[in-house]
């Protein structure tokens, strides 16, 4: 593989250059979208068919497969759960996730899958969810910063706050169905009824809700 990139590089440096800024952005975001700053130069690239191959062999090494979603607008990487586990998750982390595919399921969809609604309105959604069961919610505070980690992944996305309407618009994108995966959401009544949903600090594995075929 290294001489495939030395070749490209002796090619076409700045495309190797290119190639590189799209791999150390997968590293460090997992994934990338149409809509986010940068994102256009970096599926224009990954859309040629040789640099897809390079990137995609170059990941497969290191235990993660390469999915590109034009049509969708995002790219980026998966763990291949039969060689490597993906990073552990907390239980909040989890149904916030789950939560942020439920709405994106139930909603009108727009330009790439995108759906729109505000950070109070999932917010009173993962209330109405979590209200039955014997652990405690989190604050509008505390969950606003669990969408944050999802929009630094570019799962969805937060606009500006609005002063008068106390709120934020909310960007949920078709990346949280793959993400997700559509087979995790009717467990989310049993986790959350579950004997072991408690105050604690018991994680689920990223494993058992990593991206659907």
């Amino acid at each position: 593989m290294l001489i495939e990139f030395r070749n490209l590089g002796e090619r076409d440096p700045k495309r190797l250059e290119r190639v590189t800024h799209v791999i150390n952005h997968l590293l460090r975001h997992q994934f990338f979208h149409l809509d986010d700053r940068g994102a256009p130069g970096m599926m224009e690239t990954l859309l040629r068919p040789d640099i897809e191959k390079l990137v995609a062999s170059y990941f497969e090494v290191a235990g993660y497969r390469l999915v590109v979603r034009d049509i969708q607008g995002w790219a980026g990487i998966l763990p291949d759960t039969e060689i490597i586990t993906g990073p552990r998750m907390r239980i909040d982390e989890t149904l916030v996730l789950l939560l942020m595919r439920r709405l994106w399921g139930e909603g009108d969809l727009g330009k790439y899958g995108n759906m729109l609604t505000t950070l109070n309105e999932a917010y009173d959604a993962y209330q109405d969810m979590v209200g039955g069961s014997r652990r405690p919610a989190l604050g509008i505070t505390e969950f606003r910063n669990l969408v944050q980690s999802l929009e630094r992944r570019a799962i969805v996305r937060l606009g500006e706050f609005d002063d008068e309407a106390h709120d934020m618009p909310l960007i949920i994108r078709a990346l949280v169905d793959t993400v997700s995966g559509t087979q995790h959401l009717t467990g989310v009544e049993q986790l959350l009824s579950g004997p072991d949903f408690q105050d604690n600090d018991e994680e689920l594995s990223e494993e058992d809700k990593d991206a659907a075929e």
